[in-house]
C-alpha cells in the first residue's frame, strides 16, 4: 500500500504550513514586544512630563505606529487560536451542521476582504515609496512605514481564514472505539 504522505508520514504541504505557523508566531511575539515598548514609552513620557517638566517629542506618534503594528501582527495568531470576538449566544443556538456551514462562509468572506485589503494595501505602499510620501507630524517618517504592516497582516489573516474554512468544511471522522486490550 502506498501513502500519499511524503517525508515520513507527514501530509503534503506540512512544511509550508509549519513555516506559515512560524511566521504567525513571530508576528505575535513581535506584537507582544511592541506592546511592552508602548507601555514603557508611555510611562517614560509621563515621568518626563510630570516629574521633570520636559516633553518628549514623537512618543505619541511612534506609539500610534506601534499600536497599528500590534493589531496587524497579532490578528492571524488570534484567529488561529480561535479567540476573535464572536456572538456565542447566536452561534451556540444553531445546529452543529448550520454552525459549521456558517463558519465556512464567514471564513471565506473574511479571507476575501483580507486579501482585497492586502492587494490594495500593497499598491498603496508601493505608491507611497515611489512618490516619497512622508507623514507631516512631529517626526516626518515615510508613510510606507505605517502602511506596510497592513497588507502583510491582512495577507496572513486572509490565509488563516482560508485555513479555518478548509478545516471547518472537511467532514469530521466518526469516533472510533479504542482497540481492545489484550486478554479481553
Amino acid at each position: 500500500m502506498t501513502s500519499n504522505r511524503p517525508h515520513g508520514g507527514r501530509p503534503a504541504g506540512a512544511g509550508v504550513i509549519r513555516l506559515f505557523d512560524l511566521i504567525i508566531d513571530a508576528g505575535a511575539v513581535l506584537a507582544a514586544v511592541l506592546l511592552i515598548a508602548v507601555m514603557l514609552a508611555t510611562t517614560i513620557k509621563v515621568v518626563f512630563r510630570y516629574g521633570l517638566r520636559e516633553g518628549l517629542i514623537g512618543v505619541d506618534q511612534i506609539s500610534g505606529t506601534m499600536l497599528l503594528y500590534i493589531t496587524f501582527l497579532g490578528a492571524a495568531w488570534v484567529l488561529r487560536r480561535d479567540e476573535h470576538v464572536t456572538i456565542d449566544l447566536l452561534v451556540n443556538a444553531l445546529r452543529p451542521s448550520v454552525r459549521r456551514r456558517l463558519l465556512v462562509v464567514s471564513s471565506i468572506l473574511g479571507a476575501l476582504v483580507c486579501l482585497i485589503v492586502a492587494v490594495f494595501g500593497t499598491v498603496e505602499v508601493i505608491s507611497s515609496l515611489k512618490h516619497g510620501v512622508r507623514i507631516p507630524a512631529e517626526l516626518e517618517i515615510p508613510r510606507a512605514i505605517n502602511l506596510v504592516v497592513i497588507p502583510l497582516g491582512c495577507l496572513c489573516l486572509g490565509l488563516q481564514f482560508i485555513r479555518r474554512a478548509w478545516h471547518a468544511a472537511r467532514p469530521t471522522e466518526p469516533a472510533r472505539d479504542p482497540p481492545a486490550a489484550v486478554g479481553e
